[in-house]
């Protein structure tokens, strides 16, 4: 009885070491995000993620891929290459369900292949996923 008692143990060391260690709070080797952005002509990237915090938010993918934004207090109004003209605003889609907007405006978008609703919530409170897609558009009020 004994032995088995120490082998239980044993193996939920070894199990509580490997969840652990798999789950450290970083991305996984190979991680990434596809920022879709409203260029002319659109530009796609693949920004690559490995090993940053799984906190992250999008501004941190912009900066992690050097790509400049301005903000106005929370508010980003602009990301390099993207041209706003009179009433035009940045206007953000994801494909992470958590952001989605609710709300009956919400609308949705389809880029790459992926269908992406608009995000309910700001840059800096949106959720990063390994392989989730963002697009960065516009919208005329």
């Amino acid at each position: 009885m004994k032995k088995i008692i120490i082998a239980l143990l044993a193996a939920l060391i070894v199990c509580t070491a490997l969840a652990f260690t798999a789950c450290n709070g970083k991305f996984p080797e190979g991680a990434s995000v596809t920022l879709v952005l409203a260029t002319e002509p659109e530009s796609v990237i693949t920004v690559d993620i490995s090993g940053m915090d799984e906190d992250i938010c999008l501004t941190d993918v912009l900066d992690a891929e050097d790509i400049g934004y301005e903000m106005s207090g929370t508010f980003v109004n602009s990301v390099d290459g993207i041209t706003l003209g009179s009433g035009e605003y940045l206007y953000f889609y994801t494909s992470v369900a958590a952001d989605y907007d609710v709300s009956e405006w919400a609308v949705t978008a389809e880029k790459n292949g992926v269908t992406l609703t608009s995000s309910g919530v700001g840059a800096g409170e949106m959720t990063i996923e390994d392989g989730c897609t963002i697009y960065i558009g516009k919208i005329v009020y």
